[in-house]
């Protein structure tokens, strides 16, 4: 009988499972044909009309595109991500809004939605500085805030007209950075975290070992911000014709600014509420015959996507012949493969270099890096590949985006020039060892480990025991000697002596003007002062660029699944009991993207994709 019921449930488990994918499979087909009629019927936009420029997204470096968990989620359920646009497309598209005659101007609406290492402060200047050179066209970019943040606020403050919602209110307070630390935790139900490290600012770890920041990480972290600090107030000081003084005082005097407040202030220029907006626009551009307001075009309607067939080159593009390739590297580098803009797989990443200096009608590569960093052996994978495309002869440009550090700066020493933006967190050379032990929580829930063995430390890697002072040992000078390893790369790469190294190194973090001045890269400038670098340096004026990974389609998502055998305008902000339980969640997140072979990491763990900005 027992075996009878068994058979049963399985049986109905197959089926329901087959269902759920046959359904799945004709939901994805129907929608792949809808939209190539879609495609078929799209028209440009109608003269007159604004380009509506939705805040609310994950802005990332990295392309990304439709997966079947994506599909599935808004298949099956009401529920949806945000809209994931990556930095290079929005670009281009207000650069492309800026010379299409159809166009009349943009309009600001929504505050951003950042997830993972998007909405980065490098990547919200590069669209500030876009939206900057859009203005010199001569046409308007009008906004609408209801309650931005600061980071929505940087962009808002661009804004040749600036309306602000009647119960809105503007948090102008500061940065910061806060960190949860686990150490007491750890004590209190028997964890033990044993660590190894170089760098007396190689903080990475002390979330786990300690109660609160360490003096020279507090130092670099509280640098980073003042750093930040000054450039945002001057970039809105700038943009709005605020004194950066008195905008300073504002503050001091209260850090709630209501909309008659930043009205007075200059902040905005003026309460209006959605309805009087849509007045405004229709009186500026035209009207839609169909929905009786102004008319307008979506952002997702008019960048270069899959499903949205160009209306225009770019400045710099050319289909056919030359190619110039960009390869994203986003999120904590893991050893070995996967890409999904959280982390990112060594061997991934080397093979796609691999694929392109392999084709000859590859000019030249740049390698996007947005990532803090991680496993050692994931960046020597990259770092090695990069190498051989340049011994190949395939100019190596690299771009930093955000955050470039320990291994994210390991990898860049692959490249015969390195851009970075004036934020861009970089530096972090450093390395450190982490080596959890839990044997003792599992032995308050009655879990006990045995162990057979042929060598004292057979079971080095092992979580259920602490390791002696020998093995500790060991796995110290195996991590001096990659710490000696990278004070080499960088020595070797930047063309400075061992000495200097060693004093900026330390696991010590650098804001991207500091880097320069140190030599630690070669150039301030964006991704697009790379890819023109990197043109000029293979001697070539036409070419097409290719994204690695590139945008996928759903019809690549249902292909996926066969290799493997809302509204989302809405401003959401994040509760501050789900605050704390992220901690958690990101730090157990942390704990999966250690698996480098030889527990070795050059990390920057207190990193996030909106460093200093909270919501």
């Amino acid at each position: 009988m027992k075996n009878f019921f068994k058979d049963v449930f399985k049986r109905l488990a197959v089926s329901i499972v087959s269902t759920f994918l046959l359904v799945l499979i004709s939901i994805f087909l129907f929608q792949s044909i809808v939209s190539s009629f879609i495609e078929e019927k799209e028209k440009a936009p109608t003269e007159g009309s604004f380009l509506v420029l939705d805040l609310s997204m994950n802005l990332t470096d990295r392309p990304s595109g439709f997966t079947i968990e994506d599909l599935t989620r808004e298949a099956l359920t009401d529920e949806k991500k945000p809209p994931q646009f990556h930095l290079s497309e929005v670009v281009q598209a207000i650069e492309k809004a800026a010379d299409d005659s159809m166009i009349t101007g943009i309009l600001v609406k929504g505050g951003f939605m950042p997830s993972g290492y998007g909405c980065g402060y490098s990547a919200v200047q590069e669209l500030v500085d876009s939206l900057v050179s859009f203005r010199l066209s001569g046409k308007s970019i009008i906004g609408f805030c209801s309650n931005p943040t600061q980071l929505d606020y940087l962009v808002y403050s661009v804004c040749d007209e600036l309306h602000m919602n009647p119960s809105g209110v503007f948090v102008l307070k500061g940065l910061a950075s806060e960190q949860l630390f686990l150490a007491e935790a750890f004590k209190k139900y028997g964890v033990g975290v044993q660590v190894v490290r170089v760098g007396d600012f190689k903080g990475a770890v002390e979330p786990f070992t300690s109660n609160s920041f360490s003096e020279e990480n507090r130092l670099q972290i509280n640098r980073l911000l003042d750093l930040r600090w000054k450039h945002y107030m001057s970039t809105v000081s700038k943009n709005r014709g605020v004194e950066i003084e008195n905008l300073s005082d504002l503050i001091n005097e209260g850090f709630m600014f209501t909309p008659e407040r930043c009205e007075e202030t200059g902040l905005v220029d003026q309460i209006s509420d959605w309805g009087a907006v849509l007045d405004r626009l229709s009186n500026l551009g035209v009207l839609d015959d169909n929905t009786d307001e102004f008319s307008r075009v979506e952002l997702i309607d008019y960048v270069e996507r899959p499903l949205n067939p160009p209306n225009s080159n770019l400045s710099l593009s050319e289909p056919g012949g030359d190619k110039i390739a960009i390869v994203y590297v986003e999120g904590a580098i893991v050893d070995g493969w996967g890409d999904d803009g959280t982390s990112v797989g060594g061997d991934e990443i080397a093979s796609r270099i691999r694929e392109i200096w392999k084709d000859e009608d590859y000019k030249g590569l740049v390698l996007r890096v947005n990532s803090p960093g991680g496993s050692v052996s994931g960046s020597e994978s990259i770092l090695s590949e990069l190498n051989r495309a340049r011994a190949e002869g395939l100019p190596v440009v690299i771009s930093m985006g955000s955050v470039a550090a320990s291994g994210g700066y390991w990898v860049a020493m692959g490249g015969d020039h390195i851009f970075a933006g004036e934020q861009t967190i970089t530096g972090s050379i450093g390395v450190f060892g982490l080596i959890p032990n839990l044997k003792q929580l599992a032995k308050t829930f009655g879990l006990n480990w045995d162990v057979v063995k042929t060598h004292p430390s057979a079971d080095i890697m092992s979580v259920s025991r602490a390791k002696s002072d020998k093995e500790i040992s060991i796995v110290q000078s195996h991590v001096d000697r990659i710490y000696e390893r990278f004070l080499s790369l960088v020595a070797e790469n930047r063309d400075i002596n061992m000495s200097r190294i060693s004093e900026v190194a330390q696991g010590r973090v650098w804001m991207g003007q500091d880097a320069h001045e140190l030599g630690l890269i070669d150039e301030l400038g964006t991704l697009g002062d790379s890819v023109a670098y990197t043109a000029d340096k293979a001697g070539i004026t036409q070419f097409e660029i290719i994204d690695f990974p590139q945008v996928e389609s759903p019809v690549d998502a249902i292909n996926q699944l066969f290799e493997t055998s809302s509204n989302s305008g809405l401003e959401k902000r994040i509760s501050p009991i789900n605050s704390v339980l992220q901690e958690f969640e990101m730090l157990a997140e942390q704990f999966e993207n250690y698996n480098d072979p030889a527990n070795s990491y050059s990390f920057l763990s207190w990193y996030r994709g909106s460093f200093g900005f909270s919501q």
